[in-house]
């Protein structure tokens, strides 16, 4: 992608995901890769209920507008691909939590919303809101991790933000072949290796991640050798912090 993306840096907003809608209806289209940064968010939110929380300045807070050049068959190839870009900027240990958590061990750094925009039966472009603890703050919850802690380095949000809008104009539409994306996906999932405790139909279970379907259903494997494919409401991981 050639030329300037554009940037836009807020102080306070709603959210980033809901000013990205608003310069939709007002302007009628975006440039892709349009970003929004906010240094605080008063309405932030992940997937479903959940709200993000955030100190001002100490996160990063950013959704990013793409327009994709072949229309998506599938929601969940949106979020693998955002996974397959964003790791490069990260540190090694960050691995990503189906269906939208980043995760360093059973730390939380940070979190995705998208929401797709879909025309003629396919995806034409996306939202992609991504929240990033960079700094620890007094209030920090026990199961947060932070960037500069694990990087070593002195991270901005606003310079993050533009590192992954750049590394997305230049990765994030690449033509994939579909088993491609699959095992790069899978390397950079979470949960592989050790087994995590989850509920399923109000009982709590132990299992590993096997992997995740292109329809993003996940499998898990169990202690007894049971393997069973899960929809993203029908388990929930059990956070031990």
């Amino acid at each position: 992608m050639s030329g300037i993306l554009p940037f836009y840096r807020l102080k306070l907003v709603d959210s980033t995901q809901l000013e990205l809608k608003r310069m939709l209806r007002q302007q009628g289209e975006l440039k892709s890769f349009t970003a929004v940064l906010a240094a605080h968010q008063s309405k932030g939110r992940g997937r479903g209920v959940s709200k993000w929380h955030d100190s001002p300045e100490s996160s990063m807070l950013l959704s990013i507008y793409v327009k994709w050049p072949i229309p998506l068959k599938e929601s969940f190839e949106v979020n693998q691909r955002v996974c397959v870009a964003l790791k490069p900027l990260l540190p090694q240990e960050v691995l990503f939590k189906w269906p939208n958590d980043l995760m360093i061990g059973v730390k939380k750094l940070g979190g995705m919303l998208i929401e797709n925009h879909w025309s003629g039966g396919g995806i034409k472009s996306s939202s992609i809101g991504i929240g990033i603890n960079v700094d620890r703050t007094e209030d920090a919850l026990p199961r947060a991790a932070f960037l500069n802690e694990w990087s070593g380095e002195e991270n901005t949000p606003e310079a993050l933000a533009k590192r992954i809008q750049k590394q997305f104009s230049v990765a994030l539409t690449r033509d994939y072949h579909v088993k491609v994306l699959e095992k790069a996906y899978h390397d950079v999932l979470w949960g592989l290796d050790a087994p995590q405790c989850y509920v399923i139909n109000e009982r709590e279970e132990e299992a590993t991640v096997e992997s995740v379907a292109s329809n993003g259903r996940l499998t898990l494997l169990f202690k007894d050798g049971n393997v069973q494919s899960f929809d993203i409401d029908e388990v929930k991981w059990v956070d031990p912090n």
